[in-house]
């Protein structure tokens, strides 16, 4: 049944793809030549010099929004030079309003509320990636990689970056801005040594231009990509001829840096007492090209104090959290690596320096002329700057024809045994594939990998695989997929990727729509509408873990305001968990129903408001409700300020509580103190219990983990309450001056009553006379205020604050029992979190960038 569903699905996308395909034309062809500059050329944002008068005009802008298609509603005309070791970008930008141009101030790469204008670069011409280089209305830089993809857009509204772009490669380059009575103009300069490109005589770069206008909630492009070609970007930029007689440049960059630290906490031995120490230290930076397309980056004790905190969160899955990168060294052109895996990936870089400080670390990538990206990474940590943990990925991809690649990977871990004796490592392989046809349009796409992980406890090994196939429809109104995912029950990369569980078989699709092919009908500017479903059964025994399938649109309003529904279903036919049970086996999970709104304000405003509101119910009567509210303000040219405050509740959600051990001796029952298993209890562990005659019969057909012990899981119904209230502010003095705040402040509190002990996989016990409690608090305060000032290109200056205050309160959970945590309320919380003793880290931190 299940199967016949999912063909049906896949035919009708096909279908529906094939019509598609039948109705969209392909884009108009876009070229420009770019003209040599035979005079040294000043930036200064006025195109005065005569060079620029001869030069190609780049004109004709066409509308992305608000109405995909017409002109621009102001005129462009965009100019490119070449030559004294750079590329040169002119743009006049008119306008019929010069005061209603916005020029908001704000760190570099903060894609902020602004008049923008983009110049992007694919200088391989692989239709793949693409250099960008932006500046706003009041000088602010943005520079970017963008892969193929760019999903709906070029930006939305402040804050939201740029779909498909990654801010986190830095380059060294100059740029100037003008206000003129008929608009404004931009005048930039990127050195050669920055860009990668062949040293071909005569050479053709893809470019793209962007320009956008906030108060008219219009950005425009030279050329105009339709929103139905958007997943392929990259590969729909226009031409750049005539550029001849270039050479790639190597790039030298020798960045170090000094930085003084003083921390103050809590005096571990004398509570309620201050405790400070301070120290010095000093790294460095190295990035070198060692030829036309290769570039080797290395760093020496790298220090990441101006990183901002991560957030606090309250998970009660049996999945680990994982959070962003933010360390520079680690972001900066981390593309190259990356290999999806299903739900995880096999590099996660936030598993290097998560046990101890980087000593050092260094990565070598580069592109042959033959469409051959590689990159190899290599990192090690250790306490005192010793050497301890090492880990390595080698990367290579190869591009086939113009859309397609074929790659593979390879990582290691090596580190001290788990058991204390000898060492412990992890190999993890895998290739990938990406193979399009028809135009770009289909592709299949998948990976194979393995892992090999030894010197586990007690000396095991451990080897697992896993896999996808999917066939993918990609540009056009109609787009989606059909797959096949893998994961072995041993398949385990996570010493240096990330994978929250594995052990199960998969059969998904996916179906998307731009509804009437992207364009505005009735009072909706745009719309669309995506399906999501998935099967899945158990790699080990086939065991059904159910289907899940959720449905949701976005809806634009041609007033700009958005509004986002959404509605899924969780095991609505059945299926067993075999995760919540931490390892004691599967468990028949109610079925459950959720639902969504998400509403938006006008982005063309100053001020942005989303409201959002959930609910889900549970088969078993659980229930669980979530709100949230952001908003964003930029409030005059230099403040921004953006905020959201998100709370969630459960009420009678059925979920695991512990696994504990229960033993029978000729007195009657008991329980061991600390939930673990018999092997890990002697005798004096266990403590008599009041089962009420319950036990005897619950346990009468549940085979014993030994003779006289169980093992079983208790399960409760559990009530939760959390609160998260996220601040931020950016404080703009000048495009290189800026003060920048995060706060977060967090609590969540939850209990189980209602105990049940799982007898096997269908069946709940109820027993009342659980001796434990599971109740709990967590409150949490942490700040960041950093100042940056670039004191010239590439160098900055840094004063970095950290404050945090964390609290746990748990209920003993064998009695005497005070007053439960769960029942504080929240002003208690509040009061309570100002009340913990703060941990602080001021830091200054100066680096300085020698550029050769």
């Amino acid at each position: 049944m299940v199967l016949r569903r999912f063909l049906v699905v896949g035919l009708c996308l096909g279908i529906g793809a094939n019509a598609a395909l039948a109705q969209s034309p392909g884009p108009a062809s876009y070229v420009i030549n770019a003209t040599a500059a035979d005079e040294s050329l000043v930036v200064d944002g006025h195109l005065d010099e005569a060079v620029w008068k001869r030069a190609d005009v780049a004109t004709g802008f066409l509308q992305f929004e608000p109405t995909e298609g017409p002109p621009s509603s102001q005129r462009t005309e965009v100019r490119v030079l070449y030559g004294n070791g750079s590329i040169y970008v002119g743009a006049v930008l008119f306008d019929d309003d010069p005061a209603g141009i916005e020029r908001a101030l704000g760190r570099r790469d903060e894609y902020n509320r602004a008049d923008w204008f983009i110049a992007s670069f694919d200088s391989y011409l692989d239709r793949r990636t693409a250099y960008m280089f932006g500046v706003n209305a009041a000088g602010v830089q943005y520079d970017a990689i963008r892969t193929s993809g760019g999903g709906g857009g070029p930006g939305g509204p402040a804050g939201d970056g740029i779909p498909g772009a990654d801010p986190s490669w830095d380059a060294i380059w100059h740029s100037e801005v003008r206000l003129t009575p008929q608009g404004w103009t931009i005048e930039i300069r990127i050195p050669y040594s920055m860009l990668r490109f062949s040293d071909a005589e005569s050479q053709t770069w893809g470019v793209h231009f962007l320009r956008r206008i906030p108060r008219l909630g219009e950005l425009s492009e030279w050329p105009l990509v339709p929103r139905t070609d958007r997943a392929n970007l990259v590969a729909r930029f226009g031409e750049l001829g005539g550029i001849d007689g270039v050479s790639p440049r190597r790039n030298l960059q020798l960045r170090p840096y000094t930085v003084g630290q003083i921390r103050t906490e809590e005096d571990a031995d004398e509570p309620g007492a201050l405790a400070s120490d301070g120290n010095f230290d000093v790294g460095g930076d190295l990035k070198v090209g060692l030829g036309p397309n290769v570039t080797l980056d290395a760093t020496i004790n790298p220090d990441f104090g101006q990183v901002e905190s991560d957030p606090a969160v309250l998970n009660l899955t049996a999945f680990e959290t994982f959070f962003d990168e933010r360390r520079p060294f680690f972001v900066e052109g981390i593309q190259i690596y990356q290999f999806s895996a299903g739900p995880g990936a096999l590099l996660y870089t936030r598993r290097i320096g998560a046990d101890a400080p980087i000593v050092g670390a260094t990565k070598l990538s580069g592109r042959t002329a033959e469409g051959l990206s590689f990159g190899l990474l290599g990192a090690t940590t250790g306490q005192n700057f010793e050497p301890d943990q090492h880990y390595g990925v080698a990367r290579v991809s190869r591009q086939i024809g113009d859309f397609s690649s074929a790659g593979a990977i390879g990582t290691l871990f090596n580190a001290p045994s788990l058991g204390g004796n000898g060492r412990r490592t992890s190999v993890v392989g895998g290739a990938d594939w990406d193979i399009r046809f028809l135009d770009n349009r289909y592709g299949i796409e998948g990976f194979a990998s393995v892992s090999h992980r030894q010197g586990l406890q007690n000396g095991e090994t451990e080897t697992g695989v896993a896999g996808k196939v999917w066939l993918r429809r990609r540009p056009g109104a109609w787009k989606g997929f059909v797959g096949l995912d893998v994961f072995g029950d041993t398949f385990n990369p996570n010493d240096v990727g990330q994978l929250g569980f594995n052990n199960f078989v998969g059969l998904l699709n996916s179906i998307e729509h731009d509804v009437n092919g992207g364009q505005p009908f009735g009072p909706f500017l745009r719309a669309s509408v995506e399906t999501f479903t998935i099967q899945q059964i158990s790699f080990s025994d086939g065991l059904n873990q159910g289907i899940s399938s959720d449905l949701s649109s976005t809806w634009t309003l041609r007033g700009f305001q958005e509004i986002g529904l959404s509605i899924a279903a969780e095991h609505p036919f059945g299926g067993y968990d075999i995760f919540e049970t931490r390892g004691l086996g599967p468990w028949k999970s109610p079925r459950g129903f959720e639902m969504g709104i998400e509403i938006q304000t006008d982005s063309r405003r100053s001020w942005l408001i989303e409201p959002e509101v959930g609910f889900l119910r549970n088969s078993d009567g659980g229930r669980a409700w979530s709100m949230g509210l952001r908003g964003e303000w930029n409030a005059g040219t230099r403040l921004s300020l953006s905020s959201s405050l998100d709370a969630e509740w459960e009420d009678g959600v059925t979920a695991w509580s512990s696994n504990e051990t229960f033993a029978r001796d000729e007195d009657g029952w008991l329980i061991g103190r600390d939930a673990v298993s018999p092997d890990d209890l002697d005798e004096s562990a266990y403590v008599p219990i009041e089962d009420g005659g319950v036990l005897d019969n619950i346990f009468a057909d549940v085979e014993p983990f030994a003779p006289g012990f169980w093992y079983r899981p208790v399960f409760g119904e559990r009530d939760t309450r959390s609160v998260d209230l996220t601040v931020r502010s950016t404080v703009t003095f000048a495009p290189t001056l800026s003060l920048q705040l995060y706060s977060q402040l967090f609590f969540a509190r939850g209990r189980y009553e209602d105990f049940k002990i799982l007898r096997d996989e269908d069946r709940l016990a109820d027993f009342s006379s659980f001796p434990k409690r599971d109740d709990f608090s967590f409150s949490s305060l942490q700040s960041n205020l950093v100042l940056r000032w670039e004191y010239r290109p590439g160098s900055a200056l840094f004063l970095v604050w950290t404050h945090g205050r964390r609290a746990d309160d748990v209920l003993n959970p064998l009695a005497p029992w005070g007053r439960s945590p769960y029942e504080r309320g929240l002003g208690d919380q509040i009061g309570n979190t100002f009340d913990i003793f703060p941990t602080n880290v001021f830091v200054i931190k100066l680096d300085y960038t020698f550029l050769y």
